[in-house]
């Protein structure tokens, strides 16, 4: 990087976020920004949101809550892979506490110092790619005032499929359809009241016209549009780098290649009919908006009363990540595994009575 700005230059930078499911793309459009010279986005993190809930009433940073922050944003899942120049950040927030910042100020301090696998030159911009914020955009919203969206949307039948790939995701189908749902609806009213602010991008775009969509997204986000960086090569040798080979296998095996809409129509053969038509009831009238048309038709009632049980415990659980969401900082660090919360139970038992529906 070139000379070094100042805490006010650093925390002024403009500030953006990709807002998406996972198993949309995001981590692709992450890639293609962070070999971008002008750009830090760091590897994902999803301890952001939970850092806004312990700290977004803090009006006065004196050195205390710094270093509250400092240590429980050094204790955030995964951090370890930012590669982040803790001394630098340290540093400078020494000087912190003499000023009157706000916690995205702040944070900017921390995302400046994160270290790129890709060569740098002057950082003009910042920007997070965390999936689990697409559920969080309104609080994400209101506490980046300033910040722009893009709104990256994938198929909601490619995303369950490639979701019900990965254990790691809900166990139910439904829960899945849904927070597609509500993270579509949520990011289009918010999109609504501010435009300008908002980039509406298509997974299926983003494959098909690479060209066409990245220099969308560079001039919306005000920096060079610099086709060369799609070429393979300049991600090749530093993505082998920040993953390992059986995570690239398992999760990301075209990262590192060509561009391409292969994998857009893979949902067709791998979800069964009784998936396809859940879908398409949960969420097709919203893909419609898309331009994902939905294929089935003719709910029956015993189907219609069956989906909106399910429904319902989406509702539930849901509720219980409200209550979640609210509990002090200490505790919510301790539960590792969402999939004990209430909802997640009954799912599982449910799923052990009557099979995968």
């Amino acid at each position: 990087m070139p000379q070094s700005p100042t805490i006010e230059q650093i925390c002024k930078l403009p500030f953006f976020f990709i807002l998406g499911r996972p198993r949309s793309g995001t981590t692709l459009l992450r890639t293609l920004l962070d070999v971008h010279p002008n750009i830090n986005i760091p590897l994902e993190n999803s301890g952001l949101i939970h850092l806004h809930f312990k700290y977004r009433r803090v009006k006065q940073w004196d050195h205390r809550k710094l270093k509250g922050l400092f240590i429980d944003f050094k204790n955030l899942n995964f951090i370890e892979n930012w590669n982040l120049d803790w001394k630098a950040v340290e540093t400078l927030l020494d000087h912190v506490s003499q000023m009157h910042l706000t916690f995205p100020e702040i944070i900017r301090i921390y995302y400046y110092h994160y270290q790129s696998e890709f060569l740098k030159e002057e950082i003009v911009c910042l920007g997070d790619k965390s999936p689990l914020n697409s559920l969080y955009a309104k609080e994400i919203f209101k506490e980046f005032p300033d910040a722009k969206y893009i709104h990256l949307v994938r198929d909601y039948r490619a995303n369950l499929a490639s979701m019900s790939k990965h254990d790691v995701f809900s166990p139910s189908s439904t829960a899945m359809l849904m927070q597609w749902l509500k993270s579509v609806n949520q990011i289009s009213r918010l999109a609504l009241t501010c435009p300008q602010r908002f980039l509406l991008i298509r997974y299926e775009d983003l494959v098909l016209y690479p060209e066409r969509t990245y220099e969308k997204v560079c001039t919306f986000l005000d920096v060079k549009y610099i086709p060369q960086l799609l070429d393979p090569e300049y991600r090749k040798s530093a993505v082998n780098s920040i993953y390992n080979s059986a995570f690239l296998d398992q999760w990301q095996p075209d990262l590192s290649g060509k561009i391409t809409g292969s994998n857009i129509d893979k949902w067709k053969s791998q979800l069964s009919t009784a998936s396809v038509r859940k879908a398409d009831y949960i969420a097709g009238r919203t893909g419609q908006l898309l331009q994902y048309e939905p294929i089935s038709s003719g709910y029956g009632f015993s189907f219609i009363l069956l989906t909106e049980m399910k429904k319902l415990l989406f509702h539930l659980n849901e509720m219980m990540r409200y209550l979640y969401d609210r509990l002090p900082y200490r505790i919510k660090i301790r539960i590792k595994n969402r999939k004990f919360i209430l909802s997640y139970r009954l799912i599982q038992f449910y799923q052990k009575k009557f099979g995968k529906h």
